[in-house]
This record gives structure tokens, sequence and C-alpha cells, in this order.
């Protein structure tokens, strides 16, 4: 993968834009965002690469440098805030690859419908037979944010519970947000928003977790964490978040930077690859939500009950790629 992305970046005549201003076509912020994701990943398990913190540290500052792309900014009032644009735009500097739709060409299937649960279909309301909360955040992961402080987690940013339609307010449980899209919902039946796969929050993150690692807690690093939770703790002056993270130890930044992932992308489908890598699960706590712990996935029970294993961190071989590659070996537990 490592030598592919070199190819592409030295060979390949990729532009340097952003992914809507190249006519969503891959660009060379792509390929370094993906090579400093590849390299972050080197570093934990299984590879344990402590070398590829430098690495990841290297492609993440070449697409920061490169000064193409920029954190959405918020506009007036909430409803126009920063994840509101990223929840209804597919044009905007922030984006570095993302999985392109298209109603007349081909939607996005269901994803609008998973913005509510069940209950409300009943209503008929929609354009969609069902809607589903498929992705319904649970308690336990909701109380990664603080409610007083994180924007993202107020009502109708990332998440909603009410909603007025024809003059009625609804109210239902926690629900997405984010997969919202009204013309869909209520109009066409087919949502033609992308699904971002690439942000530049992910890469300010990336940077500030291998520069921490590499290079201990920076300025630098700071600088990149504080961006991506500045503009979620949009009441809080910026030197105080600075001053906090400052004085924290390696271990203690870069928790906080796994933190900001759980919180940023929790409905980017981010989380699993961080355990896998980490081989730390996050515990939130009742009593004060916002903090999380970090604890040894193997052996933990998860909200359902479910204890995981070692195997739980590979997924299985399905049985259509084992019976074209006899070469394959199905992975231990399975």
């Amino acid at each position: 993968i490592i030598e592919d992305l070199n190819w592409a970046l030295s060979e390949g005549g990729l532009a340097e834009a952003t992914f809507p201003e190249n006519g969503f076509r891959i660009t060379n912020g792509t390929v370094e965002t993906l090579l400093a994701d590849v390299h972050l990943q080197r570093a934990g398990y299984p590879v344990q690469d402590e070398t590829s913190y430098a690495a990841a540290a290297t492609a993440a500052r070449n697409v920061i440098g490169s000064g193409v792309y920029s954190l959405i900014e918020h506009g007036p009032g909430l409803e126009n805030s920063a994840y509101n644009v990223l929840r209804t735009s597919d044009n905007e500097p922030e984006y570095i690859y993302a999985i392109e739709f298209e109603e007349s060409i081909q939607d996005n299937g269901w994803l609008p419908a998973y913005s509510y649960p069940s209950q409300m279909a009943a209503l008929g309301l929609f354009t969609y037979a069902i809607t589903t909360n498929v992705y319904r955040p649970v308690d336990e992961f909701i109380r990664v944010y603080d409610p007083e402080s994180d924007l993202r987690v107020q009502e109708q940013q990332f998440f909603h519970t009410q909603r007025e339609i024809d003059g009625e307010l609804y109210e239902f449980e926690l629900s997405p947000y984010l997969y919202h899209d009204t013309e869909a919902l209520f109009e066409t039946n087919r949502g033609d928003k992308n699904i971002n796969v690439y942000r530049y929050a992910e890469v300010l993150l990336i940077a500030a977790e291998a520069i921490a690692r590499s290079e201990g807690v920076t300025a630098e690093a700071v600088e990149y964490l504080a961006d991506v939770r500045s503009r979620a703790y949009w009441e809080t002056d910026r030197a105080e978040i600075e001053a906090e993270l400052s004085g924290l130890s390696e271990q203690e930044f870069v928790e906080e930077v796994w933190k900001e992932r759980l919180r940023e992308f929790a409905l980017e489908y981010k989380v699993w690859a961080d355990i896998q890598r980490t081989r730390l699960y996050p515990v939130t706590s009742e009593d004060d939500p916002g903090e999380v712990t970090f604890v040894n996935v193997i052996g933990h029970t998860n909200p359902w009950g479910s204890t995981f294993q070692e195997h739980h961190l590979l997924f299985p071989i399905s049985d259509d790629e084992l019976q074209r590659n006899p070469a394959l070996v199905q992975n231990p537990g399975y």
C-alpha cells in the first residue's frame, strides 16, 4: 500500500486541490491523507512499528502545509454551524475524499431514513416507507461529549431529538442528524449527499497524535488538536483550550486526541479502526459526561453484554473469498 501511494505521489500527476475543486476526483491530498492514516495504523497493533509515527506526521504535515484545505467555519446562527454545513454541502474546503452520490445516477440509499426512529414512519410524513435509527448513539457513547461546552452534541448538530413538521413538534429518541436530508425525506426519496471518508479535521488529529508520539507535546501538536476542539467548544476561549492541552504528558495528550476522534467522527465509521490499532476501548462516566477512560478491549464487556475476545479484532474472511483463493486461511476464532 505504501509503495503504491508513494508512486501515486511521485508519478500520478495529481492535482493539488480539494476533492470538490478537482471535480470529485482523487488529489494529491487524498493520497497523502491515506498515507498518513496507513502509517498511523502501522504504528499501532498488530505491527507496532513506532517509527511509523514520524512518517504519519510527515504525510499529515504535507497536507496541512499545502494550504489547500481548511476547516469549515461557523456561520451566523446554530442552523448555519459548521456541522450543519457538513450535513448539507458537498463542496467545502474541508473535504479530502468522499463517496459520491447523485440522485439521478445513484442515490445514497436509506441514509436519510436513518435520521429518525422507526416509530416516526407510522406518522406518514416521509417519502421513505420506513425510517430506522440503525446508528442510534447509546448513552454510553453520547457521554463522550461535554453537554455544556460541545456544540456537536447540541440539538440539530450531529444529533437531534425533535423536529417541527407542518407546525407540529415531534419528539423522539436521540438520532443522527448528520444524515438528515430534508429534500430526500419529504420530497424526492433520493438522497444525493456524499459520504465523507476523509476530512481535514482528521488530518489535523493524525498530525497531533503522530507528532506527540514522535516529537513530544509540541506547540504544533497542541495547535492542531486545538483547531478541531475549539470549533466544537465554540464558546470557550481558544487560549484556555491550548493552555490545558500544553500541560499534559504525552500519553494524556494522545488520549485527548483519541477522545476528539470519537466526538468528531461519531457518525463516520472511524471508531473500530481506532480500537483495533490501540487495543483500547473507550469507557464513559454517567457522573462526568465528557470524560473518557481507555481500558483493554480484550476482556471488556460492551453495553450489550458481549465480551470482546482477541479474535474479534479481525473480521472473518467471507466464504466467497475463501472459495476464490484456496491459499487463504480463515482468521482464528471463526
